[in-house]
Order: structure tokens, then sequence, then C-alpha cells
């Protein structure tokens, strides 16, 4: 009977160590179905960069298919750059090789951010970066994520709940609006958390001026730290579903060119041929202004403008300037109410971007 026993314990334990040695192998085969890259990050190191503004000299980079991915949910400021597109869209990729690049697509078993960062390194790019852990980590660490317009018009067409917030400033969103919007704007983010929903799991989306309007992205930062559990941004904003959908459903004003605005033409030949005949105010924040800004302009964040409002010069006409004309309607706005005495007092209502060497392009918002 003893020996029966030896023999069936021995028999089991080498089976067992074939079955061990078989798993083994797979998850060896597994690990080897695609070639890892080099330089892998982590959650912590991409949250430095995934913010906005976004620091200079880094693209976070979505590998992953534009539809049906990319738009139901994406790190914040991340650029769609599909990886079976990537030949075509190569022209997407900064000019500056020593940008910092960071590849991320489905997780440790997709294998699109690894390919990517190959053909980016074989491009000549000299900093490149997998986020192995890819989305699935991103939105179980984060405070929030961003999703396309696309996928808010899906949920309208389903029915589904959420509560769509436009974090500009009110007239702003008396312009024009996306469908079905409530306004709470995001510099009066506190007087407006009171109608916030009592159910902390409902879904929060904002949005404001477009990729470069970080209002939406403030707002939902101070969401979550209320306790919200589902926050979401749409980066494209108003000009993005605009674009999409049209201004249908909208509360669009017609007309000429917004109160209290320049006209962007006006503005830029003043800026060419007497640029000291205005003061320029930058109210986006010091780490913006840095990064490049209208080469006569003074930074005070819009932040900041009200306390600060009553210090201004008013020895000439006053022109607020920001990325996309959001923050600079807000700050007009706020300035008016503050010093009603001032007159001469403006905003650009145009998307700006700017070089560290403060040479600007400016495009009028339609």
């Amino acid at each position: 009977m003893l020996k029966k026993f030896s023999y069936a314990l021995v028999m089991l334990m080498a089976l067992a160590l074939v079955s061990g040695c078989t798993a083994a192998k797979n998850t060896t085969a597994d690990a080897k179905t695609f070639k890892e890259y080099t330089d892998i990050v982590d959650y912590d190191f991409v949250a430095k960069y995934a913010k906005m503004p976004q620091p200079e000299g880094a693209m976070i980079i979505d590998s992953r298919p534009y539809k049906p991915k990319y738009v139901a949910g994406f790190i914040p400021t991340a650029k769609s750059i599909p990886t079976s597109q990537f030949d075509k869209m190569v022209g997407e990729l900064p000019e500056d090789k020593d940008t910092l690049l960071i590849f991320y697509c489905g997780g440790f078993h997709c294998p699109l951010s690894h390919k990517a960062a190959y053909k980016a390194e074989e491009l000549g790019y000299t900093n490149v970066k997998v986020y192995a852990a890819g989305f699935p980590d991103w939105k179980k660490n984060a405070d929030y994520y961003s999703i396309g317009v696309e996928s808010v018009k899906a949920m309208m067409e389903k029915g589904e709940p959420y509560m769509l917030i436009d974090a500009r400033p009110h007239m702003k969103f008396l312009k024009g609006a996306i469908p079905s919007s409530v306004n709470y704007p995001d510099s009066q983010f506190d007087k407006f958390k009171g109608v916030l929903p009592a159910d902390k799991s409902t879904k929060l989306i904002y949005y404001c001026g477009g990729f470069h309007c970080p209002l939406s992205h403030k707002s939902a930062i101070k969401a979550k730290a209320l306790g919200y559990e589902n926050v979401l941004t749409a980066e494209a904003g108003y000009p993005g579903w605009k674009e999409l959908y049209g201004a249908g459903g909208a509360v669009e004003v017609s007309g000429g060119a917004m109160e209290g605005s320049i006209e962007t033409e006006q503005f830029l030949t003043i800026l060419k041929n007497n640029p000291e005949s205005i003061t320029i105010v930058d109210v986006r924040t010091p780490e913006e202004y840095a990064a490049g800004h209208f080469p006569t302009a003074i930074n005070i964040p819009v932040d900041e403008l009200e306390k600060k409002a009553a210090d201004l010069p008013t020895d000439k006409p006053i022109v607020f300037s920001c990325a996309s004309g959001a923050r600079a309607g807000e700050a007009f706005y706020m300035f008016m109410d503050a010093r009603p005495d001032v007159k001469d007092v403006y905003y650009l209502e145009a998307t700006n971007h700017f070089e560290k060497d403060n040479s600007y392009e400016v495009k009028a918002n339609k």
C-alpha cells in the first residue's frame, strides 16, 4: 500500500511539474508575442505631463484607433495618432526631435504603443517613452479622463444619464453651447457647486473653448475633490462640437463681432505697427506665459485679475488675451464689473499659439 501511495505521489508531483513548465512556457510565449520598447514609464511619470496647460516639450500620443477607442476615453491632452495610421500622420509629430514623446494604448497586452515608439525612434526622435500600463491604468489612478464630443452625442442619443457642464464665462455660453449643457463658469465654481447633483456617482462632463482651453480641466479637478466619482472632460469643447454637428440646438446669437471683442485684423495691425499704443494683458497662467506670449503683453492670470483690477493702468486701451478667447472674455467681463468707469477695454476672440521666442500665430474664432 505504501509503495502504491508513494508512486501516486511521485506521479502527481511529476504532472504538477510538467503543468508548471507548460504554463511557464506559455507565459514566456505570451510575453514575446511582441517586442517591448526599451524605455517604460509609469502613471506618476505620465501624470506630470497630462495636464493643461501641457508642459513645454512633451507630447502624449494615443496609439489606439480613433474610433471607437480614443473617442470613448483618452488621457487628458493626448493626441490621437493610431499606429495603423502612423506613417500617414507623421506630420502630426513635433519638428523638434528632442521632444518627449509618450506613447500608450490599451495596457500591458497591447503592442500598438511599443510599435509606434520604435517607429518614432527610427525617425530620429531621441526622447521616446512607452506608458505600458496604458489607459486602463490611467482610469484607475487619475482624477478624470477625456472623451471625444462624438461620445457626448452618443450619450444624448441613447438617453444615458449625465450632466454636461460648460465651464466658460456666461457670455460665451450665450453665444453658443452644446445642447443639453448647463453653464457653471470655472471662475464661479464655488458659487455653483451647491447645485451639482447630490449623487456623487453622477457622470459629470465638463467642456470649454477647445483643446487649448484649461477651464474644463480645472473644473474637473475641483469636482473630483468634492468627491464626484465619474468626472470627464470633452476636450474639443464647443468648437469641436460645432465643427462636427453645427450650432443646431445651441443658443447661437447672430450678428457681428462679439460684445467687447476687438477685430482680430485690427489687433494684428496694431501689434505690428504700434504695439505700445495698447496694453495687452495675458490672462493665462505664469507657466503658459513663460512658454511664449505677445511681445509687449503683461501677465495677470484671470484668477488674480479681480484683486488687481484697481491697479491696472488705463491710460491706453486694454486688450485681454489668452489661448482660445475663453479666459480673455471672462477677464473682460470681470474687469468691467470691477471698473465700470473704464471705456476702452476689449478682449481678443481668437485662438493663439506662441513659440518660446514670442513669435505667434493668431486665428480668429468663427
